[in-house]
Order: C-alpha cells, then sequence, then structure tokens
C-alpha cells in the first residue's frame, strides 16, 4: 500500500507542476475548496486507471500523461487562439473527429503522431511485465474498489452542492485567465462545469438587458434586411497593414450608416459561435456568465431575445444561409430555437463554387441574391461565410502557397460578396438594409501583428440612406446586432 499512497502523491504533485501552478503561490492560492476539487479530480482519474490495472505506477503514470497531454492542449490553444482550455472545449471533440481541418486536427493523422501512439502501446505491454499487479489473489473482492470511489466521485460532484459550491468559489463572471491562475487547469475546468451545470438560466445580468431591448416595429420599412457574417474578416489596409484594398467595402462604408471595428467576444480564428450568438440575441457575452463560453450549448433560455423571433412577430421572413454541415455546432436545432423559420445548409452547396477547400464567398452571394429577388414579403436574412476559415498554408490554393497571400484573396472574395448583395437591395423594391460584419480576427499564427485582435470590422448600410458620410464607430457585437434591430 505504500507504493500505492508514493504513486498518488508524487503523480498529484507533478499534475500541478504540469499545469503551471504558480510556483510559491500556486498552492496557497489552491487553499480550500479549490484545493480540493483539483484533488477529487486527481483522485478520480487514479482509481480509474488504477482499477484497470491494479498497478499503482502505471496508474499515476497515466494521470500524469493526461495531465501533460492537456497542459500542452492549453499551450497549443493558446498559442493559435490566445486563451486557455475551457471545460466547453469538450463538447467540440465530436466536431474536431467528424471536421479534423478546421480544428488543425488533420496532423494528428501524420507518420509521427502514429509512430508514438505505436510506441506508447508497446511502452505499456512493457510496463505491465515489469510491475506486478499488487492485487491481493486471496481478497479478489477488492477489484471493485477503485471503480466503486471513481463512480462515488463522479455522482458527487453531480449533486447540487457540489455546483453551489463551485459557483461560490467562481463567481457570476468566471474568468478563465485568472481563474487557471488561482486554481490550475485541471480544478478551473472541473469547477467551471459544476458551476455552470446549475446556472440560472437566463441569468439575471441577461434578463435585464432583454427587459431593455425594445420589441422590433411591426411597421414594415425595409423590404429585406440582409446580415452576413464574414469568416475571419479583418479590414488589414485599415488598420495600417499590407492587405487588399477592399474597393467595395470602402465604398459602402462612404454612405454607411455606421462602420467602425467590432469588438467580439470570440477568441481569434475561433468560437464563432459567440459572434454569432452575441450579434443575434443583442446579449453581451460577460452577461452569459459560463453560458458564454459556448453559448449554443444552452441557447434556447435565452432565444427570446433573438432579432429573428423579433422579426417574426413583426411579420418578416426569416432565413438562415451557411453553406456547411447543419450539424455544426448544432446549428440546425439553435438557428430553429433562436426563430428562423428557413434554413439553407452546406447541402445544398454540394456542387458549388469552391475556393480553396470550402464553399465560395460567390456561390453564397448567388443564393443571397436570389433569396433578395425572389422575396415576395418582408425578409431577414443570417448568412455565415466559411471560404476563409482556416489554417491557411501550402496546398490550400492551387499556385498560392503563402498563408497571408491566401488570406488576402479571401478578404477579396468576401469584398465582391458585399458588394454584389448591395446592389441586389439597391435594386429591391422598397430598399434594404446590410449589415456586414467579421466574426473574429484570424488566428494568431497568421499576421501576428495586427492589431485589436479581439476585434473584427463591419459596417451597416441602408439603400435608402442618403450618401452623407459617416465617421468611425467602434461597437462590441451586441451593440451591433442591437443597433441593426433599431433599423428594421
Amino acid at each position: 500500500m505504500s507504493a500505492l499512497a508514493l504513486s498518488f502523491v508524487a503523480s498529484f504533485a507533478l499534475s500541478l507542476v504540469l499545469e503551471r501552478v504558480p510556483p510559491g503561490s500556486g498552492l496557497v492560492r489552491m487553499a480550500g475548496p479549490a484545493l480540493l476539487a483539483r484533488l477529487a479530480l486527481h483522485l478520480f482519474l487514479f482509481a480509474a486507471f488504477f482499477a484497470l490495472s491494479w498497478r499503482p505506477f502505471h496508474a499515476g503514470f497515466v494521470t500524469v500523461a493526461l495531465a501533460g497531454l492537456f497542459a500542452a492542449g492549453d499551450a497549443t490553444k493558446r498559442r493559435i487562439l490566445g486563451e486557455p482550455l475551457l471545460f466547453s472545449d469538450f463538447a467540440l471533440v465530436r466536431l474536431a473527429i467528424r471536421h479534423p481541418r478546421l480544428y488543425y486536427a488533420d496532423r494528428l493523422k501524420s507518420p509521427k503522431v502514429l509512430a508514438v501512439l505505436a510506441a506508447v502501446v508497446l511502452a505499456t505491454v512493457a510496463w505491465f511485465w515489469i510491475e506486478p499487479t499488487i492485487l491481493p489473489p486471496s481478497a479478489p473482492w477488492l477489484l471493485l474498489a477503485p471503480p466503486a470511489l471513481a463512480a462515488l466521485l463522479l455522482v458527487a460532484a453531480r449533486t447540487a452542492g457540489a455546483s453551489r459550491v463551485a459557483q461560490r468559489i467562481v463567481g457570476d463572471h468566471p474568468l478563465p485567465e485568472k481563474d487557471v491562475e488561482r486554481f490550475g487547469l485541471g480544478a478551473a475546468m472541473l469547477l467551471h462545469w459544476l458551476a455552470w451545470r446549475r446556472k440560472e438560466r437566463p441569468s439575471e445580468a441577461a434578463r435585464v438587458v432583454m427587459a431593455q431591448t425594445p420589441a422590433t416595429p411591426s411597421a414594415i420599412r425595409p423590404a429585406v434586411v440582409v446580415a452576413i457574417q464574414c469568416e475571419s474578416f479583418v479590414d488589414l489596409a485599415a488598420r495600417g497593414l499590407r492587405g487588399p484594398a477592399l474597393p467595395l467595402w470602402t465604398e459602402m462604408r462612404e454612405s454607411a450608416a455606421a462602420w467602425g471595428k467590432v469588438r467580439v467576444p470570440a477568441a481569434e480564428g475561433a468560437y464563432t459561435m459567440r459572434s454569432e450568438f452575441g450579434f443575434l440575441t443583442g446579449l453581451p457575452n460577460d452577461a452569459l456568465g459560463l453560458d458564454g463560453f459556448d453559448p449554443y450549448l444552452t441557447a434556447e433560455p435565452y432565444a427570446e431575445a433573438s432579432i429573428a423571433r423579433r422579426c417574426v412577430e413583426g411579420s418578416r421572413r426569416t432565413l438562415f444561409i451557411h453553406p456547411y454541415d447543419r450539424r455544426f455546432f448544432e446549428r440546425e436545432r439553435v438557428m430553429m430555437a433562436l426563430g428562423f423559420e428557413r434554413m439553407i445548409y452546406g447541402e445544398a452547396f454540394e456542387d458549388a463554387e469552391r475556393l480553396g477547400p470550402y464553399v465560395s464567398d460567390a456561390a453564397l452571394a448567388d443564393v443571397i441574391v436570389a433569396e433578395i429577388e425572389a422575396a415576395r414579403e418582408p425578409l431577414f436574412i443570417f448568412a455565415v461565410s466559411i471560404e476563409n476559415h482556416g489554417p491557411w498554408g501550402p496546398g490550400r490554393i492551387a499556385g498560392v502557397d503563402e498563408p497571408a497571400a491566401q488570406y488576402a484573396l479571401h478578404l477579396e472574395s468576401a469584398d465582391r460578396m458585399v458588394g454584389r448583395v448591395a446592389e441586389a437591395l439597391r435594386r429591391k423594391p422598397g430598399g434594404g438594409v446590410l449589415c456586414a460584419y467579421g466574426d473574429h480576427a484570424p488566428a494568431r499564427t497568421l499576421h501576428p501583428e495586427l492589431p485589436d485582435r479581439d476585434c473584427a470590422d463591419y459596417v451597416l448600410w441602408d439603400s435608402r440612406g442618403e450618401q452623407t458620410r459617416t465617421s468611425a464607430r467602434d461597437l462590441p457585437i451586441d451593440a451591433l446586432g442591437r443597433l441593426l434591430r433599431s433599423r428594421i
């Protein structure tokens, strides 16, 4: 039993080191319930692995290795996206398996990774041969003890009491960076998950915003309203960086009702759903609390704030267009809950033009323009592009291998798409309103010199407006959604 205790204590200490708990002050900061939560997590994992082999040092090694994998994943995510691992990232694992390119996971199929996996299997076999099991031959009933302990810890974690304790520790407005510093990666993820499981929905802060948001007027104004969320769209030239001129975007800015930078809660190059949800509901991300990490996991309690629902209440038809898999981010479920009556997804674009691996912005513009021209009732269209989604690199576009050059080509595609939609709205009897914005900046590995990395760009344009020049007006994404709502 001394080997079991030694392995458990040593593996717990090593796990904390791998999670980069601040030296000296780290354990002091983790004192109390947070340290107990991290200890319980380690005990659960250790017991689960020990139950498989009854080899204490093997169980300790695997538990530490798992902590190391999470630490490596955390470091990679910080390098590419600029934020730590979150408990909600587990919901994205199946998406990474189904769509590995989107999550930079296609590299896991490389020969080097397969060789490492093979080495792990061989090392495990060798370890089982070297380290004997400590299960007493005279007490086979002890086989039930480790899994029973793991099951007991899992049941305890799912109780209301555990969630209340976690909520007191992390508060109503958790900050992932600071919480990882205070508690370590594993404890922060566990506490966030426990608090999230039983949090109040909609949150009190969200209810306040929802009560202050006026209903969309029933009196019909523009015939068609179009909002386009442009993938990874940032006007580089406007930031003083080397980039394409974007003449049509610039022309729209000259006569826009509003334009400027839009501050988004999405990480750099990811978490599009945060920008989408903030724009469609007009709810600030911090008002969602833990739900703001991935708003689509718990979208329904907030759905009444959706601009699409308000449009339906005002007798305006609603349409969502996204040329990709309808299951991605569970958009089919979410968009239906948010009030979209019709939805067009990737299967409608099977034969569409592609620029790089994804459906082109030109093909998306074709569908938007066709819907504008066919509309016989007031209509709200929300379209989400995909062409400029990462990763960028050799093999993406024939003859263009440099990532920045690929990104520039995709920006020009978005410029033409927005210009074509604006022209269709100009021709539409009754006029139209167009709001186009970027969901987030590209991953920080592309254009690392980009300033204001928490901002993209937007333009709000009305085909019926006077051609007057306006000054830049920087807005958070939720305020942009409320601004569009005021013009419908």
